[in-house]
């Protein structure tokens, strides 16, 4: 049995011009200094004082807002400023005495 020498290529032109009249424009980024939500805060403590010892930033931000990390970030931040928990180098965040 003999095979192609040769492998067919797919190409399409004149993709860039054709998409040009639906231009998307640039995305709008919200601001850095949004402050976090007072109620998400609170309910970060309170999850910071229920849960295990040690959990990683990650997954906690994850827990306060699974559908806006953002939200879960400015609100673990919050915490740490506050003096209510500290993150160590490992990422972990754990609440102070």
């Amino acid at each position: 049995m003999r095979r192609k020498k040769h492998v067919d290529e797919f190409r399409v032109n004149g993709v860039a011009d054709r998409l040009a009249p639906y231009d998307a424009g640039t995305v709008d980024m919200p601001p850095e200094d949004v402050e976090a939500d007072p109620e998400l805060v609170e309910r970060a403590a309170t999850l910071l004082a229920v849960m295990p010892r040690n959990q990683l930033r990650d997954t906690f931000e994850h827990l306060l807002a699974p559908y806006d990390r953002e939200k879960g970030r400015r609100a673990v931040d919050a915490l740490i400023e506050a003096a209510f928990a500290i993150e160590d180098e490992t990422g972990h965040i754990r609440r102070v005495a």
